[in-house]
């Protein structure tokens, strides 16, 4: 039977900071994305900033899973 998953990564700050999104088929990946923090993000709001840019990755994490019908 084949298991869908996803594991959403910390980015590191040198290549833009925000989460990178690995779509998992029976482990092995198979897309996935990266959501960095957005181009405004400053010092005071880069928390808010990747809050958001996670709940992007989950968003279309979600979205795959959906896509996939239910296991």
């Amino acid at each position: 039977m084949i298991e869908y998953s996803y594991q959403i990564d910390p980015r590191p700050s040198d290549l833009g900071g925000g989460w990178r999104l690995r779509l998992l088929e029976s482990g092995e990946e198979v897309g996935g994305g990266v959501f960095p923090l957005s181009e405004y993000a400053t010092a005071e709001n880069a928390e808010e900033a990747a809050s958001y840019a996670y709940e992007d990755a989950l968003a279309e994490a979600s979205a795959w899973l959906a896509s996939r019908g239910e296991n």
